[in-house]
């Protein structure tokens, strides 16, 4: 008999949202009561590890904002919030060179911190565009949601391009407010309300821009392995655990079998024998992800080839041209040709 799971409704990390109760009560609102009316458990909500359920967390941060009169409740929110809020997921966030290897993380670690609140990078224009995205029930009231999303999105990007970092212009999808003063002083003067997305506009150069400090690569392999070690979200295979460290250490040369083995726990021999038994080796995993990542980043037309190689792993575009032509029949300038023309693209083949 074929056992049927029941999909599990989107969900948030409590920890994400450690500040909702200091702010309620600054308002005036009585914070437990208003969580238990919408269906929410006061203690869970202190455990920063808890999933709670996305739809009832919209609707008590609309009710917060109603009950206290400030629809800029959700901004309010993202102001108090921390990198550090993001849990050990920020370590890893926070030691990486650019911005963009920061987003590449997020998106890395998202089941960790929330399958609601989705990150996208657009960065096939002049104006690359940070969209999120909620994963909410139609007709379900998300202006405060979305606006903490996006000034959360805005801290990150603080954090990895310094404090008094502004995007280029914001723009949201809900109505505007009678009052626009915080959207304005968090997210910059060119503020549009009403728009098709929830998005933070930024230079390109911005995405790669590597500013004077120190980001330590040993403390964001800590991390990686610290968050391969954390309960699993997912199925928890094996192989989704050692390609998130994969990911992780392309760029450094730290994606080998020795050293995502050890970061997991485990000897080489054990892991290959783990993955084995779920259908694959190290080295199809390795192909896989790599694969996965470049169809990213060559879809990025700003992405010069170089960066693209060496993001990979590759110490020099021409190696990564001999894996990627290997790997999918094609070089990747014209698989990047073909993606800009909306052709059929040619499906991985299976390392040997």
């Amino acid at each position: 008999m074929t056992k049927h799971t029941t999909p599990q409704p989107p969900s948030i990390r409590a920890g994400c949202l450690a500040h909702f109760e200091t702010i309620a009560r600054d308002l005036g609102l009585d914070p437990a009561a208003l969580l238990l009316r919408e269906g929410l458990d006061p203690a869970a909500w202190q455990d920063p590890d808890t999933k709670l359920p996305a739809t009832a967390v919209a609707a008590a941060l609309e009710a917060a904002a109603a009950e206290s009169g400030r629809a800029d409740f959700g901004l309010l929110l993202a102001q108090a919030w921390s990198i550090a809020d993001l849990g050990p997921v920020s370590l890893a966030v926070a030691h990486q060179d650019t911005l963009r290897d920061a987003l590449d993380t997020l998106a890395l670690h998202r089941a960790h911190l929330s399958d609601a609140i989705g990150l996208d990078l657009h960065a096939d224009s002049a104006r690359p565009e940070l969209r999120i995205t909620l994963d909410l029930p139609a007709g379900a009231a998300q202006a405060q949601l979305a606006d903490f999303a996006l000034g959360g999105t805005l801290k990150v990007c603080r954090a990895i391009l310094g404090p008094g970092w502004l995007p280029l212009a914001a723009r949201l999808r809900r109505s505007a407010p009678s009052d626009q003063t915080s959207h304005r002083r968090l997210l910059g003067s060119d503020v549009v309300f009403g728009a098709e997305a929830d998005a933070l506009l930024v230079k390109p150069a911005d995405l790669d821009l590597k500013l004077p400090r120190m980001p330590d690569p040993a403390l964001r392999r800590h991390a990686e392995a610290l968050i391969a070690k954390l309960p699993s979200t997912g199925d928890g295979s094996i192989a989704q655990r050692a390609a998130s460290l994969i990911r992780a250490g392309l760029a450094e040369g730290s994606a080998d079998l020795h050293h995502v083995a050890q970061a997991l726990g485990l000897n080489s021999r054990t892991l290959q024998r783990r993955l084995r038994a779920e259908g694959l080796g190290f080295s199809d995993l390795l192909d896989q992800v790599r694969g996965e990542l470049a169809r990213s980043y060559l879809a990025d037309r700003l992405a010069p080839m170089h960066q693209i190689a060496a993001r990979l792993g590759y110490a020099d575009g021409s190696a990564f041209t001999r894996w990627f032509t290997h790997a999918f029949g094609e070089p990747p300038s014209r698989w990047r040709e073909k993606a800009r023309a909306g052709q059929d693209q040619p499906e991985q083949r299976r390392s040997a």
